[in-house]
């Protein structure tokens, strides 16, 4: 079972965080199938406290969530 990457932590993951070091840019994604060598994978309350470096920015990725009727309020 996988588990959040920060060290001790045995909860289960909930964002993938990769560092795109040449943009300083964090980009935030939804979980993988199987987890990456260079991604970072955090609980819920470990991504709640993350906060970038400083002079780095975040990408949030994650698709949005839509909601089964949706599409029905639009015609």
């Amino acid at each position: 079972m996988r588990s959040c990457t920060r060290n001790a932590c045995r909860e289960v993951p909930h964002v993938t965080l990769v560092f795109h070091y040449p943009s300083s840019t964090i980009w935030v994604d939804q979980l993988s199938d199987e987890r990456q060598p260079n991604e970072y994978e955090f609980c819920v309350t470990h991504w709640q406290r993350f906060q970038p470096p400083s002079g780095w920015s975040l990408d949030d990725r994650r698709r949005a969530e839509v909601l089964p009727f949706v599409h029905r309020l639009a015609g």
